[in-house]
């Protein structure tokens, strides 16, 4: 009798260890399942996007799987083919690697503060597209963007007031409700700036005419981290 009342709690606590383990969450299950398809897997620029929509979700549901950075590394020490170009506003509050879920070598990125378009841009967008074969450019605004406030406000301030002065023409909204005028304006801003991109470089142009690149804006909401996209 002794000796079966051990017998007896092992096969018990046995028991309980193996319900226990088998009713946990599969969290590998749901990460592999938003898992981004490596670069050579993404041949389209829908492909693309869909990762990028991916990516912020595994961002807001905390289970990002692009963060093993030393490995990155090693992957992209030779060579990078980003499959996409994000153009964000230099706010320290929007980094696209990291609400994208995308970390070192897969996309692109440009940032400039309200998200405008330059020269110096273009060439590098046009680099990406035509020379490492990047598919999707994003222009990403934002809301409670102190460029757009500024454009708004009409600031002046050496080489800040020619930037705001790109972003001017985008103004709209009623100042009665600031916040919303900022993120009405900050929309109609991106829509300026993909237009203005389309129609300043033929290169981009002619890949999105033939279906090989698509561009599309963002809208990056820094309350909640969600990113929608313009259509």
């Amino acid at each position: 009798m002794t000796r079966f009342i051990p017998t007896t709690l092992i096969a018990i606590l046995l028991s309980l260890s193996f319900i226990i383990a088998n009713s946990q969450p599969d969290h590998t299950a749901s990460r592999k399942s938003l898992a981004p398809p490596k670069n050579v897997d993404i041949k389209t620029p829908d492909d693309a996007l869909a990762e990028l929509k991916n990516g912020n979700q595994r961002f807001l549901d905390s289970k990002q799987i692009n963060t093993n950075y030393k490995e990155e590394i090693e992957e992209t020490k030779d060579d990078q083919h980003p499959h996409s170009l994000v153009l964000s506003c230099l706010d320290s509050r929007i980094p696209p690697e990291i609400i994208f879920d995308q970390g070192i070598g897969n996309i692109f990125v440009a940032r400039v503060a309200g998200n405008i378009e330059d020269p110096n841009i273009l060439g590098s967008m046009e680099f990406a597209t035509k020379v490492k074969g990047t598919k999707l450019i994003v222009v990403m605004g934002h809301n409670k963007c102190g460029a757009v406030k500024g454009a708004i406000d009409n600031v002046d301030l050496g080489n800040l007031t020619q930037l705001v002065d790109h972003i001017k023409p985008a103004i709209t909204g009623d100042r009665s409700n600031m916040d919303l005028m900022v993120s009405q304006t900050s929309i109609k801003n991106v829509e300026f700036t993909i237009a203005d991109i389309l129609e300043q470089s033929s290169v981009i142009n002619e890949l999105v005419k033939q279906g090989k690149v698509k561009i599309v804006g963002a809208f990056y909401d820094i309350t909640t981290g969600k990113v929608s996209f313009i259509k």
